[in-house]
């Protein structure tokens, strides 16, 4: 497969894996407005994907299983990234207009565009067209969650969290991008990862005090088995395979189709109506897109943060 036709299926994967998370912000609000809280959830999902991901490996790629050596610390990062990144977003979305956290975690690509310039210090750094399309993916995401709305009085706490989400996906980004240029199978990263994201909740969060009587609820229970499967297993599996391909920068602008996807998957089962500036924004998030797949296309390696000049 030649490089162009390589990326832009890592592109395509990834767009996937937004639109999955876009879904799952559907499930989240059921499991949310029926007595699951925020941080449980974020605990719960990574349960639910491990146990599934260790079953499938065990019965068909035993050999996945297996700690890589030489990957641990980028493992190790990974695995903390994604406990942080979920925790840190839900407790944005609990104390923030709902908007303005998605707009805050989505700058996560303009700080990899920002780590690549500062890398490469020159002619090898991102040029204009990536920072175009981060741009446009950013403007399109506030637009798509009506940030601007949500403004007035924020909290300062969920700021924090809001930032501090950012930062981690553009970690859990660059660290699943260690490992794979490691040569760590994606289904390796993501158990090991899993494993090391499971140990932090269950100190963080105890499991004894889980509000397991939810779950006597169907609605609950298939809400937060969706969250765990296509929410987290299947999207997480599409993202870091494609960081073995695309540069997190590039990554992450593509990633950034999940306000937009929530947006419309919401519209359509949750009834939730989209203006015209939401639709416009959509389509500014596609134009990032597209032009994040020239961008991938004629230099991958110059958005790179870890690549040698």
């Amino acid at each position: 497969m030649s490089d162009r036709r390589a990326s832009a299926a890592a592109l395509l994967r990834v767009v996937a894996a937004g639109t999955c998370w876009g879904l799952a912000a559907v499930w989240a609000k059921v499991a949310f407005e029926h007595g699951v809280a925020p941080v449980r959830l974020a605990e719960a999902r990574v349960l639910i994907a491990l146990v599934v991901l260790f079953a499938i490996l065990w019965w068909w790629r035993r050999e996945q299983l297996r700690l890589p050596r030489g990957a641990l610390a980028a493992l190790v990062a990974f695995g903390l990234c994604v406990a942080g990144v979920n925790g840190t977003y839900y407790v944005a979305i609990d104390r923030l207009p709902v908007g303005v956290a998605v707009s805050i975690q989505f700058t996560a690509p303009v700080i990899l565009l920002a780590l690549a310039a500062l890398r490469w210090r020159g002619a090898g750094g991102p040029g204009r067209l990536a920072w175009a399309a981060a741009a446009l993916t950013l403007t399109g995401a506030i637009l798509v969650s009506r940030a601007a709305e949500g403004l007035h009085g924020v909290d300062r706490l969920g700021l924090l969290a809001a930032a501090a989400s950012a930062f981690l996906f553009a970690g859990y980004l660059l660290s699943a991008g260690a490992a794979g240029r490691r040569g760590v199978p994606a289904a390796t990263v993501l158990l090991w990862g899993f494993v090391v994201a499971l140990v932090a909740w269950s100190v963080v969060a105890p499991w004894w005090s889980w509000p397991y009587s939810v779950l006597n609820q169907p609605k609950v229970a298939i809400s937060v088995l969706a969250v765990g499967l296509v929410g987290t297993l299947v999207p997480f599996f599409l993202a870091v395979g494609a960081v073995r391909v695309l540069s997190p920068a590039t990554a992450g602008i593509a990633a950034s189709v999940e306000p937009p996807a929530a947006a419309f998957l919401a519209w359509v089962f949750l009834g939730q109506h989209l203006t015209a500036v939401q639709i416009v924004g959509g389509a500014l998030v596609v134009m990032g897109v597209i032009l994040a797949h020239r961008t991938a296309a004629l230099s991958p390696e110059a958005l790179s943060v870890e690549a040698s000049p």
